[in-house]
């Protein structure tokens, strides 16, 4: 509550502050503020770019920022919890300040933001799951993936979740992205390497007791299709001692597979153009359209 009190009483003083200089001048006159609601990478990155012309407030409902970073990424992850060490310098900006504990809706609203700012950007993700519709979704053993990363990393609303890893030996997850990898990885691993990560003291200690020894991926549809990258399929191989079984069947490739799998191709073509096009548009004097850019690195490319 101390630190809820103190969070409040800044963000109170900051805003008195905003809505003193509003009042008694005009917006040509001051700098411009810039409110950032969310603290992951969209806000830090939003912060970044915004506090080298303006002064920028970032707010999260949560003691600590960071947001996906802190709270999805998994703990065996370090490398990419890096980011974390860029967002720490733009908070310590002097043009940048720093709010946990503050909730929109609650501890301030959207109308009193717009008021005291300038430009209010919304960069919170979603906190909630999308309902299957189907029977049997909301019985007891079933958890959706958000939560379960939650109560693995410690997010202060997955820390009661209390999974159930001793009633039986099977897991089943729906999905082949790389969050399914995730959970089926740190449901493998051995807790003698997870202990070397920052995964939550309470997962550790429940997974230490798991019975979970089977763990079946489940997807509605093949291979050519599966979200997940190279990195992620490499590290459940390495976990030691885990047998893989995949069946044949499922390996094979459709003619409607074959045509996705173009798709993807030609897609992750233009979009490497688009920014071999920037890059050359940034770095000329005499500029044509981008548009037009894009049009003959696509022609030469062969990508129509």
């Amino acid at each position: 509550m101390a630190i809820f009190d103190q969070a409040i009483r800044r963000l109170s003083l900051s805003l008195s502050r905003r809505r003193s200089s509003l009042s008694f001048s005009t917006l040509s006159s001051n700098p411009l503020r810039v409110c950032v609601v969310g603290t992951g990478p969209a806000g830090f990155y939003t912060a970044e770019k915004a506090h080298q012309g303006a002064e920028v407030d970032i707010i999260d409902r949560l003691p600590t920022p960071f947001g996906l970073v802190r709270s999805g990424v998994a703990p065996d992850h370090p490398e990419t919890k890096i980011v974390t060490n860029q967002f720490s310098k733009v908070a310590q900006h002097e043009r940048c300040s720093f709010f946990g504990n503050v909730t929109l809706g609650s501890s301030v609203s959207l109308s009193e933001l717009r008021e005291l700012y300038h430009v209010v950007v919304l960069a919170y993700g979603a906190e909630s799951d999308r309902a299957l519709g189907i029977p049997g979704e909301y019985l007891s053993g079933i958890q959706s993936a958000r939560e379960f990363v939650w109560w693995y990393n410690g997010h202060p609303d997955g820390k009661n979740l209390s999974p159930d890893l001793k009633s039986t030996d099977t897991a089943v997850i729906l999905g082949q992205g790389n969050v399914a990898l995730d959970v089926a990885r740190i449901l493998l691993q051995s807790t003698s390497v997870l202990a070397t990560t920052d995964i939550a003291s309470h997962a550790l200690e429940a997974l230490e007791q798991s019975s979970i020894r089977k763990v079946y991926l489940v997807g509605r549809r093949g291979p050519a299709q599966a979200a997940c990258t190279a990195k992620e399929i490499r590290e459940v191989l390495g976990i030691k001692d885990l047998c893989i079984h995949i069946n044949e069947v499922d390996l094979r490739k459709s003619p409607e597979d074959e045509v996705g799998i173009n798709v993807i191709h030609l897609c992750a073509c233009l979009i490497d153009m688009f920014f071999i096009c920037f890059s050359f548009y940034q770095n000329i004097s005499y500029r044509l359209p981008l548009s037009l850019l894009l049009l003959l690195f696509s022609y030469s490319c062969g990508a129509f």
